[in-house]
């Protein structure tokens, strides 16, 4: 009967991590957002918003103080490769997991140097 107790409990712990899994490995939500922008000209803060609009595919939206960007991402829930537009200018960037957070790098069109990127979820 204990062994019979044992593998129940085991199969259902299993199922547990398995249907948590999805949600932790989602990029989706609301994330703080810390920086610096590109040669150390000063750090930003704000909010990111990610939401999947098809199979690895998500619309990213920031909010920095009063400057929006929207942007179109590609990956999973290890990584992001981010096309954006903000005014005038476009850029890219690519950010990877650390644990719930997401860090990451960018510049703008025709850049020469990187800045850098955090979001943690809200």
């Amino acid at each position: 009967m204990r062994l019979i107790a044992s593998i129940t409990f085991a199969a259902a712990a299993a199922l547990t991590l398995a249907l948590a899994s999805p949600a932790l490995a989602d990029p989706e939500g609301t994330f703080k957002v810390t920086g610096t922008n590109p040669g150390g000209q000063g750090e930003y803060s704000g909010t990111v918003t990610i939401a999947e609009v098809g199979e690895n595919v998500y619309a990213v939206n920031w909010q920095i103080g009063s400057s929006a960007a929207v942007g179109t991402a590609v990956g999973d829930e290890d990584f992001l490769s981010v096309g954006y537009k903000s005014g005038d200018n476009f850029g890219v960037a690519l950010f990877v997991r650390e644990g719930s957070d997401w860090s990451g790098v960018w510049t703008y069109g025709g850049g020469k140097e990187i800045g850098t990127e955090t979001w943690t979820p809200q």
